[in-house]
């Protein structure tokens, strides 16, 4: 392989690829991998088919391509994912952020006041895509983001850095939290907590369970709304007058989730994802 041009290490490893993949996924995987990790765009892929990869090139290609071919996600392979138009970095301490996330930013940042200041809690932000996404939109805004885990706060932290934004985060288990901040007055309060049942395992990709953090996943099937519960209990009284709440649902809980606000005296609004999926849920505190 040493010496290989660029045209003879894709054909070569996208071979190996469709070993597991389809041709095209294969093909697009080789692409992935030869940007993200060499930054030789699609672009260049094309118009330089006789660039040489030097020894290191093919060695960090071939690791690269017997990791994906033993079920690790691209993303943690190269180390990056992109999310509203911003590069993350992330690791298996943190979920891959999904495009029905990236939906959810958008459709709670059409309805953000520009003119004004305001506070955002991002609850449960691993890899911080909600969080700083949003200070990115909103330079404005008071950002803070919070997680269980100290691992996942250190890509945050990192993200938020090379993203050149300023987000506030804080190491607190919503569940029994002790941060003050979490007893402050909020704007916007954006989550996307665990909410796959434990018994929805078994119709899960074996990448995404293999690799992906379980506690940013399940829920217990005799309590899946928990940490939906916990944070509209925090928000209840720390909610100002014109706040509302956003959370990303399990579509098969939505209804469950409309009578738990009702409960919990909120008012709870379904929105689909792009699949027409009952995805997201907008919630304001009844008058």
């Amino acid at each position: 392989m040493i010496g290989f041009n660029l045209n003879k290490a894709k054909r070569h490893f996208t071979s190996l690829l469709t070993e597991r993949f389809p041709q095209r996924e294969a093909e697009q995987l080789m692409r992935i991998l030869l940007e993200d990790l060499f930054d030789i765009d699609q672009k260049r892929q094309l118009l330089e088919p006789d660039l040489r990869l030097d020894e290191f090139q093919h060695a960090r290609l071939a690791d690269a391509v017997k990791r994906l071919l033993e079920g690790v996600p691209v993303q943690y392979v190269t180390g990056k994912a992109w999310f509203d138009g911003l590069l993350f970095h992330v690791d298996e301490s943190v979920l891959i952020p999904r495009p029905e996330t990236e939906e959810l930013v958008q459709k709670v940042s059409a309805l953000m006041p520009n003119d004004r200041p305001f506070r955002i809690w991002d609850v449960g932000t691993g890899s911080g895509c909600i969080a700083i996404a949003m200070a990115k939109r909103f330079p404005q805004a008071e950002v803070k983001a919070f997680d269980v885990s100290e691992k996942a706060l250190a890509v945050a932290s990192k993200n938020a850095i090379n993203n050149k934004v300023k987000v506030d985060f804080i190491c607190d288990d919503v569940l029994h939290p002790q941060s003050s901040i979490l007893y402050q007055p909020v704007d916007v309060v954006i989550s996307n907590p665990p909410y796959i049942r434990e018994s929805e395992r078994s119709s899960m990709e074996r990448n995404v369970l293999d690799h992906e953090p379980s506690q940013a996943l399940f829920v217990p099937d005799d309590d899946p709304l928990l940490f939906y519960r916990q944070i509209l209990k925090l928000a209840k009284s720390r909610l100002t007058a014109q706040g509302s709440i956003w959370f990303e649902i399990n579509e098969a809980l939505g209804e469950e989730m409309v009578q738990l606000c009702r409960e919990m005296d909120f008012e709870g609004e379904i929105l689909l994802d792009f699949f027409e999926k009952p995805r997201f849920l907008r919630i304001f505190a009844i008058d």
